[in-house]
């Protein structure tokens, strides 16, 4: 493996960066196992940057440069080289931001059980080092709107009490099943986290960690069941500034639900989108069976766009990296020899623009190393 020098390596012509992590999935290993940050270049060439590991972790790019971290640092990677800061932390990552004006990056983590309830942590990293707090959930799904960042829970912590007191907040089905919950989690107030809004929604399935938001309004797809167990497909539009929210149904264009006509529902939590997918009003979304799918937020009309030919099942996982130009798309293979894959479309035809294969990482690495967060240049 080309295992790059850290004071020496520089971002140069990357065009892609990803994350490999330990599969959570292998037994647990006597001795702690590294992770690797891997830069790809045009012709599928790599370098790769060492770290001490991170569970799920995420990646994010701007101008000032690439975001990483582990559970002893964060790292922002730039055209003179690698800045380190020490900011031990949990092991596990939610999420990655890069602030706008390129002010930094924000991320999110997730401690765990507490004593209060549920905990995660918001790391602030700039320039100069790391800022480190905590705030009371679990948030799954996290939002950068206009520089703040807002988190979904799926399991509030201490703030779960606070729900009881508003009607539709528990399932009649299940009564341990809770609500999703709405938190700005940074900039922080008074040094925590603020709760926005309740949502009355349970078992909720499908947790992208990076969604849109617009003018202060989050966009998702939801797939939960209701008050009753009735399960349900839609396109959400939350807004942070009310708590208020509106829902849709995901139908296709003759109105009909799509788990009927377009998508696998056994599937639908393998679908793949992150904080640029909105275009013109509309939700685009790497679909588990290779297509390109698009979502009109306000009616919930979903038409298929185009194939990729990057399925995620059993034996194979991809993802999307949305630009306002490009979709970009990256697949691996849980064999152990097929190279990692990535595809560069041309957002507005669907035409294929580039091609890369990355051989001789599932060799050198096994298939104990999956292929996690990803990132483009802004510029992509």
């Amino acid at each position: 493996m080309n295992i790059a020098d850290p004071d020496v390596v520089k971002l140069g012509e990357t065009v892609v960066a990803f994350y490999l992590s330990p599969d959570t999935s292998v037994d647990k290993p006597k001795e702690k196992r590294p992770a690797y940050l891997v830069l790809v270049q045009a012709d599928g060439s790599t370098r790769l940057i060492e770290t001490s590991g991170m569970a799920e972790p995420h990646i994010a790019w701007s101008d000032a440069g690439l975001f990483f971290s582990d559970d002893t640092r964060d790292y922002i990677l730039g055209k003179d080289g690698l800045a380190r800061f020490e900011n031990k932390k949990a092991g596990h990552q939610q999420s990655a931001f890069a602030l706008p004006g390129n002010k930094g990056f924000v991320a999110v983590y997730n401690e765990g059980f507490s004593e209060s309830g549920y905990t995660n942590q918001v790391a602030v990293t700039t320039s100069t080092g790391s800022l480190l707090y905590k705030v009371e959930g679990n948030y799954f799904m996290n939002a950068l709107c206009d520089g703040v960042l807002n988190g979904i829970a799926t399991d509030s912590g201490a703030h779960l009490a606070d729900s009881a007191k508003i009607p539709g907040m528990r399932s009649k089905v299940e009564p341990g099943a809770q609500p999703e919950l709405l938190s700005q989690l940074y900039p922080a107030t008074a040094g925590k986290e603020k709760a926005l809004a309740w949502r009355g929604v349970f078992d909720a399935g499908d947790h992208n960690r990076h969604v849109p938001c617009h003018d202060g309004v989050i966009p998702f797809l939801s797939d939960y069941a209701d008050a009753d167990g009735k399960p349900h497909l839609t396109i959400v539009s939350w807004n942070t500034g009310n708590g208020e929210y509106t829902e849709q149904p995901l139908v296709d264009v003759q109105g009909r639900p799509i788990a009927e006509k377009l998508i696998d529902p056994e599937t639908f939590s393998q679908k793949s989108y992150d904080e640029s997918a909105v275009l013109d009003g509309r939700l685009e979304w790497l679909a588990a069976d290779g297509r390109i799918m698009s979502t009109e937020i306000a009616s919930g009309i979903t038409r298929p766009r185009f194939d990729t030919r990057f399925v995620s099942g059993s034996d194979s996982s991809s993802q999307a990296i949305f630009t306002d130009r490009s979709i970009h798309l990256i697949q691996e293979t849980f064999d152990g020899e097929t190279p990692v894959r990535i595809k560069k479309f041309d957002r507005a035809t669907g035409n294929l623009v580039t091609e890369i294969a990355v051989p001789g990482l599932a060799k050198q690495l096994g298939i104990e190393f999956n292929v996690r967060g990803a990132a483009v240049p802004p510029t992509a």
